[in-house]
């Protein structure tokens, strides 16, 4: 019956075009990397700088690296730091906004802007222009419950010196200023709210990965 069926089987993958590769004989390595991307990419380097007699291995199944996940065009491009993500700013059972997430986020970026300088100054990475700028990012609310939320979130952040300069209003003519084309053909009677902070960065993970 097993016969049958994986000759069965067989027969399928023919008419289908799929045909076995016989794999190359196995090779033994200290750390293996799925996938050619930014993290990948992050992983070995980093590692190879700690431990330089480490054998390595990357594998990936398209026909470069960055070509996923990592490329330009399949991200935000942010760098994510939570300056804008009201996701990591909860409100606890008492209404009160709870900011350790954020500072955690923001943290975490903090230590990889510093691990790209690193690999500026060591000729790794080249002209930072190439993958990472400053741009200003934003918050944008409507609506009482959402303007409170912002403006205690936007309170509480003033805690942590990482989100210093960040801004705060409630005035159309001066969120227009930040955003203009948001505001354009806006109800003038609608409330809303934003924060503007202006030490955001956009990052190309692709230009990174390839370099």
């Amino acid at each position: 019956m097993f016969k049958k069926m994986n000759t069965a089987l067989l027969g399928l993958a023919l008419s289908m075009g799929i045909t076995s590769v016989q794999a190359e004989e196995a090779k033994k390595v200290d750390v293996l990397l799925i996938g050619g991307g930014i993290m990948s990419a992050t992983l070995g380097v980093w590692l190879n700088e700690l431990e330089p007699g480490m054998s390595m291995e990357m594998v990936e199944r398209l026909d470069g690296v960055a070509l996923e996940s990592s490329n330009g065009w399949n991200n935000a491009g942010t760098g994510h730091s939570a300056l804008a993500e009201l996701n990591y700013t909860p409100e606890d059972d008492k209404g009160n906004v709870q900011i350790p997430k954020a500072v955690e986020i923001n943290e975490a970026f903090q230590i990889s802007r510093q691990f790209w300088a690193w690999q500026v100054q060591q000729g790794v990475l080249k002209n930072p222009r190439s993958f990472i700028n400053s741009t200003p990012h934003m918050s944008f609310v409507w609506g009482d419950d959402n303007i409170k939320f912002l403006k205690k979130r936007y309170e509480a952040l003033q805690a942590s010196p990482l989100f210093a300069g960040m801004q705060y209003s409630e005035d159309p003519a001066v969120i227009k200023k930040w955003v203009p084309l948001m505001m354009e053909g806006r109800d003038p009677n609608q409330k809303i709210a934003a924060t503007w902070s202006p030490i955001g960065t956009d990052v190309n993970f692709g230009e990174i990965t390839r370099q």
